[in-house]
């Protein structure tokens, strides 16, 4: 097995594969929905990795990185199995992959085919979900090419991933000065607690509060008496500096309708939320009416990046 961890864009996240699995994984890089792999060596190393990316029967681009962006370079090749044998090689710890590509220093960031307007539009669309600290780099690229109509403009998946680029290593210097632990972290502990106490507990879970009340039930692990959750929006709303609404409820009884939960019910399990958000620091505002959200505000929303490169 090799001391590495491998992510892939089709969801594979192996610790300590094999070779034979990590040659399996760089070999089908291309298809749709799985273009790319990272691997990272174990014990985690910041900023250090080997990664890349193909699209369709296209050419290899690869990179490898050993910490600060100046130490980030960049390949590129058509040949598989040369890939294949530089993967294998730095995952092994060898030297002989330093010299078996062109490794050019990487232009991490510029995009210049791209309109400045456009540029600046998409880099908004980053910051808010680089801000939020649950989006995973690729998550976050997508979600900039989501954001525009191809018909009236387009950024390509390269430019996506240049710009957020720039962004993420900016929040990640920014991380460097944060305190040990901050609000996000304190909320983090909170829901981990609520789950211990026999909470449904999810963060950051679906897009909106209509759709968090139709899907949390499908969340529920047995003895779970309520629930506890916030959404997409609540923590857009967190990021931008307005506070964190987190939503709750009690579970219907054998018989009954998610309507008919008394409000006894339903403010116990308020209660329970409120008391865990208190004792992990948080400023809890609610007046103990079972219908009305409990807010966290003033809230100083610095969530740290997903880790991975």
């Amino acid at each position: 097995m090799l001391a590495i961890s491998v992510k892939t864009e089709s969801g594979a996240d192996l610790s300590r594969p094999t070779a034979a699995e990590l040659a399996g994984l760089l070999r089908r890089i291309g298809a749709d929905g799985d273009h790319f792999a990272v691997v990272e060596r174990l014990p985690d190393e910041d900023q250090v990795y080997v990664q890349t990316w193909r699209d369709g029967d296209g050419p290899f681009a690869v990179e490898h990185r050993d910490g600060a962006p100046e130490r980030h370079f960049t390949a590129s090749t058509g040949d598989a199995e040369r890939v294949v044998e530089v993967f294998l090689d730095w995952a092994r710890g060898g030297q002989a992959w330093r010299t078996a590509l062109d490794w050019r220093p990487a232009d991490l960031f510029s995009t210049p085919g791209l309109d400045p307007a456009i540029r600046a539009e998409a880099e908004e669309r980053a910051r808010a979900g680089i801000r939020s600290g649950f989006r995973a780099f690729h998550q976050v690229v997508q979600d900039v090419r989501d954001g525009f109509d191809p018909a009236e403009a387009e950024v390509s998946r390269e430019e996506a991933r240049r710009i957020v680029a720039r962004l993420w290593e900016e929040r990640l210097a920014e991380q460097a000065g944060w305190p040990e632990v901050t609000d996000p972290d304190r909320v983090a502990r909170a829901f981990a607690a609520l789950a211990d106490r026999g909470l449904t507990a999810r963060m950051d879970f679906t897009c909106c509060s209509g759709c968090g009340l139709a899907e949390i039930g499908g969340q529920r692990a047995e003895g779970d008496r309520g629930f506890v959750f916030f959404h997409h929006q609540d923590t857009a709303a967190a990021a931008e500096g307005h506070g964190l609404s987190v939503r709750y409820g009690a579970y219907p009884g054998p018989g009954q309708d998610a309507g008919e939960v008394p409000s006894e019910r339903r403010a116990e399990v308020g209660q329970a939320v409120a008391a865990a958000l208190t004792e992990a620091g948080l400023p809890v505002r609610w007046d103990g009416d079972p219908d009305r959200v409990i807010d966290l505000a003033p809230l100083d929303w610095r969530k740290r990046l997903p880790t991975g490169a």
